[in-house]
């Protein structure tokens, strides 16, 4: 709620949109998706409802490059460890841009920006993804399960779909 002036005042137009009900996580953020595209949004905006940040971070996000970009957060519990992968750059370092983003290969999905063009990257990589109505498609950027015989949930899957056929993914 605090976030929602920083964001307007950056020139910025929101919209929430909820899904309720749904209890399979992948199914209920592709309908929330088509909600989104559908109201013409060039940014999206996955939240988890049991997270907390400090208000200026959501408009960082929101305003960071790239079309896949996470904020990560930490696990409920100790030790502090937080969720995500990075990259490993020459000698085990990660490889930071001049943002500070971190190159991720893993990204939890509670604070991931999703923009409308990374969206039509996805749906060009992963058509068999997309279902409904040909005019406007749900897209199942979270579809999770077995790949490579191991099981993936929903954010590490899409993250490792994403790195393979889409682009880059950062962590701000």
């Amino acid at each position: 709620e605090a976030s929602i002036p920083l964001i307007q005042a950056a020139g910025w137009t929101d919209f929430m949109v909820c899904q309720i009900g749904c209890p399979y996580i992948s199914a209920a953020r592709s309908m929330m998706l088509r909600k989104a595209l559908d109201a013409k949004a060039d940014v999206v905006v996955f939240i988890d409802h049991d997270l907390s940040w400090e208000p200026e971070n959501l408009l960082k996000l929101i305003e960071t490059e790239g079309d896949v970009v996470a904020g990560t957060y930490r696990f409920k519990g100790e030790p502090e460890e937080y969720m995500g992968a990075l990259f490993q750059g020459i000698g085990g370092v990660p490889i930071v841009r001049e943002d500070g983003c971190i190159k991720a290969h893993s990204i939890p999905a509670g604070f991931l920006k999703v923009t409308r063009q990374g969206v039509n990257k996805f749906i060009d990589a992963y058509p068999e993804l997309t279902y409904g109505e040909k005019c406007a498609p749900m897209i199942d950027l979270f579809n999770h399960g077995v790949m490579e015989h191991t099981w993936y949930g929903e954010d590490y899957a899409f993250a490792k779909r994403w790195i393979a056929k889409c682009g880059d993914i950062w962590i701000i």
